[in-house]
């Protein structure tokens, strides 16, 4: 049998990863969908009770359907009832994981923090080095490169596909980083997107991981008993069905290198459990365009994108109708990819350009009063550069870069609170009035510019 070669080197060391940098494919601009701005600020605020809701009856669900493996255990009733539970502690790890590693599921940062961290260790993912990876595969999603969670390759790993049903593949890889970094390893790959302040959290974790797998492997041996297992370790594998049955869906067989969410992501409708479990995340391209968007409020954003975004997928089996075909087809011709379709309602982004804005002696008129709620941001771009304006709950107006000095994402997309604003992309946060960062994953600070207002508008100081 003839053996296919990649067309491109997926690694992140390699020579596309150059290459999509010389493309201006790193770090790009992304076209999102037009929605008025107050509108948006209602869909990205978070709220505590949902998530609050939604964790209380998972972990109901966890511990009735744990107590009913043990009653049936062993017997062959026990097989369904704990591929359940293994779906609710692993699959369903997979989105809490995700969400609350955005910082989006609760407005409280501590309560996102610790089922981030729970979350984490049930879904068999570090959170260090999975929280930095994630956020470079929202800044480059599915570049070539630079993504490191472009798990559909071309010509695709069909066989690690069906593996991954029970986590075979990607379960064993995890678990071997998880002892690797407990060595006191970081890999030059994962240098790559991890901060070197990072890595010492990257081998204290993964140690807090060995040690709780070493005394789940005595409870066993203690109890001569495979239930401890079947508790803690191995729902990453036996309950990883649903997450792969979800996780197909986002991307696999479409575009590569492309600077729009509309041709890499899917939005499949799902059933009122999966949808549950999986936490909304099949409005992938909502997701996508929108990251600060809580997984509650996602339904009402796809109604607000509808217009100007592929038609959504019926369910689980048009998508899939779609994807096992594609992935066959990229295994005999890896230049294959699904494109998929805007609607004609669809428009490109409209952006100002400098004769728009009159000059003066170095200050440039960008905006007017009434065109910056208090409390809000706007953008407005001046020949090739972005900015941000601030009218602050002080009544003062302010001026910073527009991009976000870490993954360059447009800052005048992101939630103001109180003199914070947080970047849309990955979370960060500065203070406007003086550019200071306040919030990882950003190092450094913001460029701000004077501000000044004549005749009821907005001045700034640019040159």
């Amino acid at each position: 049998m003839k053996t296919i070669t990649p067309l491109k080197d997926y690694s992140l060391l390699g020579p596309e990863a150059k290459r999509a940098e010389e493309r201006g494919l790193s770090s790009a601009d992304w076209y999102m969908t037009p929605i008025p701005r107050e509108r948006m600020k209602e869909l990205m605020q978070r709220r505590n009770w949902p998530a609050i809701r939604d964790t209380i009856i998972w972990f109901a669900a966890i511990i009735a359907v744990g107590w009913l493996g043990y009653y049936t255990w062993i017997s062959w009733w026990s097989i369904p009832v704990f591929l359940i539970y293994g779906a609710l502690f692993a699959s369903a790890s997979d989105s809490r994981w995700h969400e609350c590693g955005h910082g989006t599921a609760f407005k409280s940062k501590w309560m996102n923090d610790v089922i981030y961290e729970m979350a984490s260790f049930m879904v068999l993912r570090e959170s260090v080095p999975w929280r930095w990876s994630h956020q470079r595969h929202h800044t480059d999603t599915i570049i070539v490169g630079r993504d490191p969670e472009l798990l559909f390759q071309r010509p695709p790993d069909l066989k690690g596909i069906v593996m991954g049903v029970f986590n075979i593949k990607g379960g064993i890889h995890e678990l071997k980083n998880i002892f690797y970094h407990a060595g006191g390893n970081v890999s030059e790959v994962e240098k790559t997107y991890i901060p070197e302040s990072e890595w010492p959290k990257v081998v204290r974790n993964a140690r807090i991981f060995v040690t709780i797998y070493i005394a789940t492997i005595v409870a066993a041996l203690w109890m001569k008993s495979f239930l401890p297992l079947m508790y803690i370790i191995l729902p990453g594998f036996y309950g990883a069905w649903h997450m792969l049955l979800t996780g197909m869906t986002q991307h696999a067989a479409l575009a590569e290198d492309v600077l729009d969410h509309r041709l890499n992501c899917r939005t499949v409708y799902m059933n009122p459990i999966s949808s549950f479990l999986y936490w909304n995340m099949q409005y992938h391209v909502e997701h996508h365009m929108f990251p600060m968007v809580p997984y509650y409020n996602l339904p009402a954003l796809h109604k607000e994108v509808l217009y100007d975004t592929p038609r959504p997928y019926s369910g689980f089996w048009e998508a899939y109708k779609e994807i096992i075909p594609a992935l066959w087809r990229q295994s005999k011709d890896p230049t294959y990819f699904v494109e998929r379709t805007l609607p004609p309602s669809a428009h490109p982004i409209l952006e100002k350009t400098a004769q728009e804005h009159k000059v003066h002696e170095g200050w440039v008129e960008a905006a007017k009063v009434t065109e910056i709620p208090e409390g809000d941001v706007i953008r407005f771009d001046y020949g090739p550069r972005t900015f941000a304006l601030y009218h602050g709950n002080d009544g003062k107006f302010y001026a910073t870069d527009g991009l976000c000095t870490h993954g360059r994402v447009h800052l005048s997309g992101g939630l103001v609170m109180g003199n914070i604003i947080e970047c849309p992309k990955h979370n960060g946060c500065f203070d406007f009035t003086n550019g200071e960062t306040k919030r990882p994953p950003v190092k450094k600070n913001l460029t701000t510019f004077p501000v000044k207002v004549e005749d009821d508008k907005v001045f700034v100081q640019i040159a």
